[in-house]
C-alpha cells in the first residue's frame, strides 16, 4: 500500500533517491545522478511536491520501501493537456525489495488509484538512454507516445490506457 509523506517524511524520500542514484552509478549508468548531492533547484521540486501533497511513501507491512509523486496535471514535462491522467515521478523502490515485483505491485496500486479518481491514462518519463528501465516500463504496458527535454535530459513520454 501506499500513503501520502508529512512534512517529516522527506529525509526519507531523499534517501530513496539517493539510494537508486547510486544503484544507477555502481553500473555505469548517467541517470538520476543529481539526487546523489541534489542541488537547490531539485530540493524545490521535492519541496514543491510535498507542499502539494503529491508525494507518497510504498509500505510493506509497516516499513517504507519505496516512493512516487503523483501528480494530476504535469507542464513542465508534459505541457499542458486537457485530458484526465496521473502522472508519475521519482519512482523508486528499495534494492533491498529487488526480483520481488514490487514495483509492478506498486505501479498496479497506483492504477487503481488513479482510475478510481476518474483518469483515463497513467504517465510518466524515462531517460532516452536507460534501456533497461525503458524495457521494464514498456513490458509493464506502457507505450512511447514523444519525447521531451527537461534540465538538459533528453526524457522518452510514456503512457498507459486505463480501463474502467
Amino acid at each position: 500500500h501506499f500513503a501520502q509523506t508529512h512534512p517529516d517524511d522527506l529525509p526519507t524520500v531523499l534517501r530513496f533517491l539517493k539510494e537508486a542514484a547510486l544503484w544507477l552509478r555502481e553500473r555505469g549508468i548517467d541517470y538520476w545522478q543529481d539526487w546523489i548531492d541534489p542541488p537547490p533547484l531539485f530540493r524545490h521540486w521535492i519541496q514543491e511536491g510535498f507542499d502539494r501533497d503529491e508525494f507518497y511513501l510504498v509500505y510493506q507491512d509497516a516499513e517504507a520501501i519505496g516512493c512516487f509523486r503523483l501528480q494530476w496535471q504535469d507542464e513542465l514535462f508534459w505541457e499542458h493537456r486537457m485530458d484526465k491522467a496521473g502522472y508519475i515521478h521519482s519512482f523508486t523502490i528499495s534494492r533491498k525489495w529487488a526480483g520481488q515485483r514490487k514495483g509492478e505491485q506498486v505501479l498496479a496500486v497506483i492504477e487503481a488509484y488513479c482510475r478510481a479518481q476518474g483518469k483515463d491514462f497513467l504517465r510518466l518519463d524515462c531517460g532516452k538512454a536507460i534501456q533497461g528501465l525503458r524495457q521494464y516500463y514498456e513490458g509493464y504496458g506502457f507505450r512511447q507516445v514523444g519525447e521531451t527535454t527537461v534540465m538538459g535530459e533528453g526524457l522518452i513520454l510514456y503512457e498507459k490506457a486505463l480501463s474502467r
